[in-house]
């Protein structure tokens, strides 16, 4: 199973991000940049602050070609003023969030990276935030 791990801004608090991933919306639309993964995930994995706090399923990766993806709203629905850009990659994941099933942590990055939850969760570094 190939599995990416994203970083959330650390200036929302881990409360506010995990109301937000547990919302009910249809779907979650996450920009993976301009290369195309070279493995396709099937979770796409969260770290906010050094620790792991779950994931989305990967329902599929997409293109943005400009009319392939609907525009992004606001939470009062509103069309958003940031959108993703053309030709980048889009992960598409559907609600629900599953939280991590235990405290884990992941040494700081930018990005994202491919990642392997049971491999990690072996790691000494899983334990200890750093």
């Amino acid at each position: 199973m190939v599995q990416i791990i994203k970083t959330w801004p650390a200036f929302m608090s881990r409360e506010k991000v995990l109301e937000i991933f547990n919302h009910p919306w249809a779907e979650f639309y996450f920009t993976l940049g301009r290369g195309k993964p070279q493995n396709t995930p099937e979770e796409l994995w969260y770290t906010h602050r050094g620790e792991i706090i779950g994931f989305f399923k990967v329902r599929e990766i997409v293109r943005n070609l400009g009319d392939n993806l609907p525009k992004l709203e606001s939470i009062s629905g509103e069309t958003s003023e940031w959108q993703i850009k053309l030709m980048n990659w889009v992960a598409i994941c559907p609600h629900p969030f599953f939280e991590a099933p235990e405290r884990t942590f992941m040494t700081a990055f930018r990005g994202w990276h491919y990642f392997d939850w049971k491999q990690h969760v072996g790691d000494v570094y899983s334990k200890v935030r750093v």
